[in-house]
């Protein structure tokens, strides 16, 4: 596929920030500084919790996917420059981490988990300390897939993790450099344009301090509400609504209010520290308006190529944002997801990540007190739908995370992630991925490239 990543047609230094006395380099190298910073030690994290699976025989007790793709991880571990010195280092930092965050979770977790389960604090130390060491799924995973469970913790070793996953089988997977420019909300939104693909257009971006704007654009900011969204990266992190309420002025979740001048300023400001973009505020379809939160709620849905060439959705969970949160929906800043059943778009029962013990499983959105268990979710089938056409214009990808919006005129894609979470899914799902079709998938297309010349061998579990 021969794509090129968007460029601006013009820019326009429209709003200057003032940087308190810092130059605009400076402020530049600190932001890419400190995002290479959080990027080596999120890849140390996943080096330090992997470090038993790279270090353990194969398992019988995983089912062939998940054995697979066990063995990938820890081949892919060794195999990898200074994979020795990175072993060594995560040995000496493993049992130090692993006293902190049994501590930490077990503080946070244990009376809750004891009154619901009978389980002593004791033994909820034990069945951390037995995860971590005999299947590599850290203490907060221990909470989140709720393994003090014994039912459940007798299916640890078909869990795949966070490090076997995104830090490995994707980055194996990864199609050729610049194939496309999936992470980039501009590129995506000019390239879903131009290919048919329905998803949230971008109005205007900001980078190194300055407002740009297409070529032919005015200057104003429009009369209507605005989302603000680093241009790279998910999660949530660092987005912001702003609500127009007229006379020029916008007000933000926070109740701040800026004119058009001003929150253009506090835009290009943003921008020093990393790129970031201006999309209209979209409104949930009404079916949903009453247990969203007034935040935008969306779907995941992880598609992935399968055997044939085509593209497959595998697994949904439906987020809605609580408490005083009213911008993302997002599960990894407390919202609440429920899975979704792939025939029928019906939710299930909800929770958070499982770092809120009281929070629990929910039939019931604990803001509005609106039951949401059962619900069909408006245009479902046209939701998978966009969702594997979505993929198929993104054909050197073997799986993506597409996060659809459902509005009043149909879903509409808000953004694709080239890594996704498969957390989400075992924690809504309340069971392993490791014996289900996603597995099948992604060890179909591990083995596939793996056999391609070139590419590291790992042996057949």
């Amino acid at each position: 596929m021969d794509v090129q990543p968007l460029q601006p047609e013009a820019s326009r230094p429209l709003a200057k920030p003032s940087v308190g006395g810092l130059t605009i380099s400076v402020a530049l190298a600190r932001g890419k500084l400190w995002k290479g910073t959080l990027a080596r030690a999120e890849q140390f994290a996943y080096d330090v919790s992997g470090l038993p699976m790279a270090l353990a025989p194969a398992s019988r007790q995983a089912s062939e996917a998940a054995a697979y793709l066990h063995a990938v991880y820890k081949e892919y571990f060794w195999r990898l420059p200074a994979g020795p010195g990175k072993a060594l280092l995560a040995a000496v930092t493993w049992p130090f981490a692993l006293a902190f965050t049994i501590v930490q979770n077990t503080a946070r977790n244990a009376a809750v988990i004891r009154q619901r389960t009978g389980k002593s604090a004791v033994s909820q130390v034990l069945g951390q300390l037995h995860c971590a060491a005999s299947y590599a799924i850290a203490p907060p995973w221990y909470y989140m897939f709720e393994l003090f469970d014994d039912d459940r913790r007798a299916q640890a070793p078909l869990y795949l993790t966070a490090h076997e996953t995104i830090a490995a089988a994707y980055e194996l997977l990864e199609p050729v450099a610049n194939t496309d420019f999936l992470a980039d909300k501009v590129w995506f939104a000019d390239y879903c344009k131009a290919t048919g693909i329905i998803a949230v257009p971008v109005l205007f971006q900001a980078t190194r301090g300055e407002i740009c704007l297409p070529k032919g654009d005015g200057e104003a900011l429009p009369d209507s509400d605005l989302f603000v969204k680093p241009r790279q990266g998910n999660g949530g992190h660092h987005s912001e609504r702003w609500d127009f309420v007229g006379d020029g002025h916008y007000r933000n979740s926070k109740g701040e209010a800026l004119d058009r001048r001003d929150l253009l300023r506090w835009i290009a400001h943003q921008s020093l520290g990393q790129d970031f973009v201006v999309q209209p505020r979209l409104v949930n379809h009404p079916l949903l308006r009453d247990i969203s939160n007034d935040a935008l709620a969306t779907v995941r849905v992880l598609t992935c190529r399968d055997e044939k060439g085509g593209f497959e959705a595998t697994n949904v969970a439906f987020r809605m944002a609580i408490g005083t949160n009213s911008v993302v929906d997002n599960f990894h800043q407390g919202g609440l997801a429920a899975p979704v059943d792939l025939a029928t778009g019906r939710i299930g029962r909800a929770s958070d990540m499982g770092v809120r013990p009281h929070v629990g499983w929910r039939d019931i959105h604990p803001v509005t007190g609106v039951a949401f268990i059962g619900r069909v979710l408006p245009f479902w089938t046209d939701v998978l739908e966009l969702a594997r056409r979505a993929h198929a214009a993104f054909p050197q990808r073997t799986a993506i995370g597409w996060d659809v919006a459902m509005l009043e005129d149909g879903p509409c894609i808000i953004e694709g992630n080239g890594k996704p979470d498969l957390d989400i899914h075992q924690r809504v799902e309340r069971r392993p991925l490791g014996d289900q079709r996603i597995a099948e998938l992604l060890a179909y297309n591990l083995r596939k490239r793996l056999a391609q010349p070139g590419v590291i061998a790992t042996t057949d579990a």
